[in-house]
């Protein structure tokens, strides 16, 4: 695979040179004129590193790298700066930003070509390293959540099917039902987590877990009922739901796949929440997206932001892990490809999840 090279150059002429000779070694070159627009295009190609002046106009190199910095994704892309000055303030500067090479003007195509590889390089060897890391987490998370997240309701299953066997040989058959209601409910429990534990992996692997979902309509306001019915059949603790929507249907959007999402984000607002505060859906259309609104007052001392999604998290009981900590992160990378927005908080008993997603992703 060619790697990808952003420049973000203002001296038209000194880019198309680096452009010539960046694509003469074999690499792909996008050229932006501007900061802000070399932000964007970073965003747009998602390049293997990016070569940035420092002396721009409007936005100058240090905001370009504060701003690519600030999106999660971009957190270690390689980044050179081009420098006219080799200034030891501009240098520790920039290395505070987070820049991990400096090239002084005018350069040699050797210098250029040499200081790419090597950074390119160095980042491939951290990949692979963070991802074996990622891998083994991920062995050691299965290990131990399998007797909770597994064994508890496979063992529900089995007993329970035992059960139901015996009334329908009696003709037990109404009694045999509410044991097959309960079947249901522990083998969507396995379904949920073996689906996280796959996304996740994929995930890990730069593999988009639902770039063959189907297309369809989708009614948000029955799918929000029809879930708070099942999770209220299967939660130990009666919750109250208050649904309010000015918005119904979705288009473009596999059922399924909404169903997850939604179960996921009132599961994790039911689970510590306090019963005697309803759990609340607000729903709204603005500027074409749906904006759901989804809170809770809960039990326990913790807080939580939006940054502290990560895999395995769990704010309510770090150390004695209940479920898999994958739900919230898996739905912010579902959300960031319909290109759509998640914000969570939890401070003052307070938790709230605010999804911001397209009516229509047709």
């Amino acid at each position: 695979m060619i790697p990808k090279i952003v420049l973000i150059e203002d001296d038209l002429l000194l880019a198309e040179n680096t452009k010539t000779i960046l694509e003469l070694n074999r690499f792909e070159c996008e050229v932006a004129h501007k900061g802000q627009l070399g932000v964007e295009l970073v965003q747009s190609v998602k390049p293997d590193l990016v070569v940035c002046d420092i002396m721009l106009d409007e936005v100058d190199g240090f905001e370009v790298l504060k701003r690519i910095r600030a999106i999660p994704e971009f957190i270690y892309l390689p980044f050179i700066f081009l420098t006219a000055r080799a200034d030891f303030l501009d240098k520790r500067k920039g290395m505070n930003l987070g820049a991990d090479d400096f090239l002084t003007k005018p350069f040699m195509s050797k210098d250029l070509v040499e200081t790419i590889r090597a950074r390119l390089d160095l980042s491939n060897q951290k990949k692979e390293s963070v991802g074996l890391e990622i891998r083994k987490n991920a062995v050691d998370v299965f290990y131990h959540i399998s007797s909770h997240e597994y064994l508890t309701p496979l063992n529900g299953i089995v007993n329970l099917s035992k059960i139901a066997a015996d009334m329908l040989k009696n003709n037990q058959i109404n009694d045999a039902l509410a044991l097959m209601e309960g079947i249901s409910v522990s083998g969507n429990r396995i379904l949920r987590t073996t689906r996280k534990l796959l996304w996740y992996n994929q995930l890990s692997n730069h593999d988009n877990p639902w770039r063959n979902a189907t297309s369809g309509t989708v009614n948000i306001l029955t799918l929000q009922q029809q879930i708070s019915d099942t999770l209220k059949k299967g939660t130990p603790s009666q919750f109250e739901f208050s649904f309010k929507s000015n918005v119904n249907i979705l288009y473009g959007y596999d059922e399924v796949l909404l169903e997850f999402v939604l179960t996921e984000l009132f599961q994790n607002v039911i689970q510590y929440a306090n019963p005697a505060n309803k759990v609340y859906s607000d729903t709204r259309l603005e500027n074409n997206h749906l904006v759901m609104i989804i809170r809770n007052h809960y039990h326990g001392k913790y807080t939580v932001c939006t940054n502290d999604i990560k895999p395995f998290f769990q704010a309510h009981n770090p150390k004695d892990m209940n479920g898999t900590g994958l739900g919230l992160y898996i739905i912010k990378e579902w959300v960031q490809t319909v290109h759509g927005e998640m914000k969570v908080s939890g401070q003052n008993n307070l938790f709230e999840v605010i999804l911001k997603i397209p009516v229509s992703i047709f």
